[in-house]
């Protein structure tokens, strides 16, 4: 039996938030069980993928967009089919719906005359390229602002991939102060935005809903690709750019390095990309950048600390040539790249929110590494995330939580199996809760009936998390509606001792792990580690001042006297 896997809200017995991999720490409302706000978010059998290629088109990026240009046909069929190794067999959910759109980095210098800038005020302004590279045989004048592919419709993803090259291939001559990160914020800011990152240089604002509209959709996963060998320089003031600054002075090609106060905050971009998406982890970050090769050769185990600790990736003048900083890669015949350490910087803290994201090394004869770790990282998302914290299930299989579904409108509970209405919300829609399964841990078989599980123990789970992992599951015909927002929420016991380090079996732990170990007994009713007692002297010489003995003459265990 086919599993469908939700990538969900988790508020587990150690008092961490989860979802995707975003671990937060929570305080305990109380000291017998953790609660906390609950959170909409979408499911995670996603139909449609939206692709936006930032592209430098400095004047040092002709052959990498060639190269790029020579992978997009792969990309294009591994995402069309879902078949990453080419066996014939999916190994993720195939794409149904794609929409691609490619943006430059050039964004303008506020308004000052600079070289190599030839629209000064705002550049391509984070605008969807509609312009074909007529060089290219086969390329027309103009394009669509962004392509769509519908593989319901017949259509060939290596023509769709060629359409998309005439647009990427997009030559040089954009401006040299790259803004890549700025570029993809205005490219997917709405215009009637208010939050702090909405507002762009010259007062202007985001393009997502005017000459963007209907690239980004709400429920899609979004997918936000960089290729650049440059750092960026999004910058906070324009007057940065004035070569005549009575305020910025000095070398005009070290400036975004010489005035960091200047360029806007990682951070603006970290939010402002977040905001895009109502679960985190159906957004992917993934740039190709100049990272030394090495530093990223094996995409599952990549260490951000590591590469923004690593020496080539500190930026200082060359002292071989004044006018630049020194390089952090280099590939021969190429050129070089400069260390991206504000990139790097946005894709540790999506990461660190729940967001996915990938960073791959620029310097490379051809970019088809780079872009199959960008296709397994979106192959993750679609397929659902791991739940990096276990949950704890009683003796029947079960845990402590519900799945509570908010559906799309025009949609009812009564439409799917394994559900129940609840109620609805002001707007109409009505709100479901979804039955709880126990499979068979011994045999590893899924539940047989309609409704969601606990997965820590059916092989799909093993093989994609390990044999220490575990997801949320649904079986076959209860797959949720497309458009479905779901709520995960669980109520643990925890009754930890204060102060003790989470390693530690503490009261509370599954019995998983060796409670006896630790001095404590477990008990099977909540499948958690306690202490046994005979009276509430036990209980105090264990440490637990305040505590009470309490339960059965046979099976008595301290409890907090405030979880009654």
């Amino acid at each position: 039996m086919r599993a469908h896997v939700l990538c969900a809200l988790i508020l587990s017995a150690t008092g961490l938030l989860v979802t995707g991999c975003l671990d937060r720490d929570l305080k305990p409302l109380n000291p017998c069980t953790v609660s906390g706000v609950v959170e909409k978010i979408q499911v995670s059998n996603v139909e449609k993928v939206d692709m936006l290629f930032m592209i430098d088109n400095s004047n040092s990026m002709g052959e990498e967009q060639a190269s790029l240009a020579l992978e997009l046909p792969n990309l294009m069929s591994v995402l069309a089919s879902g078949d990453i190794n080419g066996d014939g067999t999916p190994d993720f959910p195939p794409v149904k719906d794609l929409h691609v759109g490619v943006i430059s980095s050039d964004m303008g210098t506020g308004g000052f005359s600079v070289p190599t800038c030839l629209e000064p005020n705002f550049g391509d302004d984070g605008v969807l390229r509609t312009e074909g590279n007529t060089s290219i045989p086969g390329c027309t004048a103009t394009y669509p602002s962004f392509l769509e592919f519908r593989a319901d419709s017949g259509a060939d993803p290596t023509a769709f991939a060629n359409d998309f090259r005439c647009v990427a291939q997009m030559g040089t001559g954009g401006c040299g102060f790259e803004q890549q990160l700025e570029a993809v914020l205005k490219a997917i800011t709405p215009s009637t935005c208010t939050d702090p990152w909405c507002r762009f240089n010259m007062d202007t604002r985001g393009k997502a809903d005017t000459e963007n509209a209907g690239f980004i959709r709400p429920d899609s996963l979004l997918a936000l690709v960089l290729l650049t060998d440059e750092e960026d320089c999004s910058a906070a003031d324009p007057e940065l750019f004035n070569p005549s600054s009575s305020v910025y002075s000095g070398n005009l090609n070290l400036r975004c390095f010489s005035y960091p106060t200047a360029v806007h905050p990682v951070e603006r971009f970290v939010d402002g990309y977040l905001a895009t998406r109502e679960n985190p982890d159906l957004l992917v970050y993934a740039a190709i950048t100049g990272v030394p090769p090495d530093l990223v050769s094996n995409p599952d185990a990549i260490s951000y600390d590591s590469i923004l600790g690593d020496e080539r990736m500190m930026e200082a003048v060359d002292p071989t040539d004044p006018n630049r900083l020194a390089p952090s890669c280099n590939v021969p015949g190429r050129g070089l790249a400069f260390p991206p350490r504000r990139i790097v910087r946005v894709a540790q803290q999506i990461e660190a929110a729940g967001g996915n994201s990938i960073v791959q090394s620029i310097c490379q004869a051809n970019f088809s590494p780079a872009l199959n770790a960008i296709i397994e990282k979106i192959a993750n998302a679609l397929k659902g995330a791991c739940l990096p914290r276990d949950l704890v299930p009683n003796e029947h299989g079960k845990v402590g939580c519900d799945v509570v579904e908010v559906l799309a409108p025009d949609k009812h509970c009564s439409e799917v199996p394994g559900r129940e209405l609840i109620r609805n919300e002001p707007d109409g829609r009505e709100v479901c809760r979804v039955t709880q399964l126990a499979g068979d841990r011994t045999s590893g078989a899924p539940p047989s009936g309609d409704g969601w599980y606990y997965d820590d123990f059916t092989a799909d789970t093993i093989d994609r998390c390990g044999a220490d992992g575990q997801r949320i599951s649904y079986t076959d015909r209860a797959e949720p509606i497309t458009g479905t927002l779901v709520r995960l929420e669980c109520l643990q016991p925890v009754q930890a001792i204060p102060g003790t380090d989470p390693g530690d079996i503490t009261i509370g732990s599954s019995c998983t792990r060796d409670c006896a170990a630790a001095g404590y007994q477990c008990d099977a009713t909540s499948n958690t580690c306690q202490k046994q007692c005979a009276s509430d002297a036990d209980c105090s010489a264990a440490g637990l001042a305040g505590w009470k003995c309490g339960g059965s003459e046979a099976l008595a265990f301290c409890q907090n006297p405030t979880c009654g």
